[in-house]
């Protein structure tokens, strides 16, 4: 009995610590905690920030709850954003355009050299893309800092092959017709045939997707949030090639040839986020 009343007062008292106006929790100076309609929300991944802060208290790197991303069809780098319509409809939307482009270098030894301390360069360079966009509708519930959110949205998801050249600073020839070569995955070597390029597939996607879940505010306009999703994403993967060079003999000259792989395609039909994802949402 005594931790009913105990309970109740609780309740009673925080009920009492906010103001009610058209169903807008504020706080005690009279701020409205839930954004309005007008007002623009930005989004983070709050998984990051909790592993820093639970690292901090405790002197360890191993610290993790779960998922890395707001929901799983997205990569890390996907930004997130809202627009009020009215108190309790909103547009959301996100979106990623990234691009990576490495070189890696590594010395062998030169095979035209009787010295070891005579060295080459082979190179490798990758290019790829990303490109993400996702636009849909949210409908909003509740009167407290507890608010429920549910709604659709349509995805579409563009990535770019990563393109792969590799250059040898060791030459085939009548005299070398396995040059000391990187093997990139493994040692150096003398390879009667490598690596010159590999591209791969584009991946071409759209989907469709509902979702519902929750944000709590626990400052005006700045909640965390969470969700989880049933969506479809049909999509396909374009042919890959790999083209690799060798000493020709019969012809004396260096030659290629090429391996093509067949386009795929997919269906996904499945549910998201169960991998303990978390929001941070600022809203202004």
């Amino acid at each position: 009995m005594k931790k009913i009343i105990g309970v109740s007062f609780a309740l009673v008292v925080s009920a009492m610590s906010f103001a009610q106006s058209n169903d807008q929790v504020q706080n005690k100076n009279g701020v409205d905690i839930m954004p309005v309609s007008g007002e623009w929300g930005v989004g983070m991944n709050a998984v990051p920030m909790l592993n820093f802060i639970g690292n901090s208290f405790n002197g360890t790197g191993g610290n993790s709850i779960g998922g890395n991303k707001f929901v799983n069809y997205w990569a890390t780098n996907t930004l997130f954003g809202k627009y009020m319509l009215s108190d309790d409809n909103a547009i959301r939307a996100q979106l990623r355009f990234g691009q990576q482009n490495l070189t890696y270098s590594r010395l062998v030894f030169d095979d035209t050299k009787n010295s070891p301390d005579s060295m080459v360069t082979d190179t490798y360079t990758t290019h790829t893309s990303n490109y993400n966009i996702g636009v849909g509708y949210e409908f909003r519930r509740g009167k407290t800092r507890l608010k429920g959110i549910y709604g659709g949205e349509v995805m579409y998801m563009f990535q770019r092959g990563t393109k792969s050249e590799y250059t040898y600073g060791n030459a085939f020839g009548i005299g070398n017709q396995a040059p000391t070569s990187s093997a990139w995955f493994g040692p150096t070597a003398p390879l009667g045939e490598r690596l010159v390029s590999q591209k791969g597939g584009n991946f071409n996607g759209a989907g469709i997707r509902v979702f519902v879940g929750v944000e709590y505010y626990i400052a005006p306009k700045i909640c965390f949030g969470t969700e989880f999703g049933w969506g479809i994403m049909a999509g396909k993967t374009g042919e890959s090639v790999t083209t690799t060079e060798f000493w020709d003999n019969g012809n004396a000259i260096t030659n290629t040839r090429s391996v093509t792989t067949a386009s795929t395609k997919s269906l996904t039909i499945d549910t998201d986020n169960f991998g303990g994802s978390l929001y941070l949402m600022f809203y202004f």
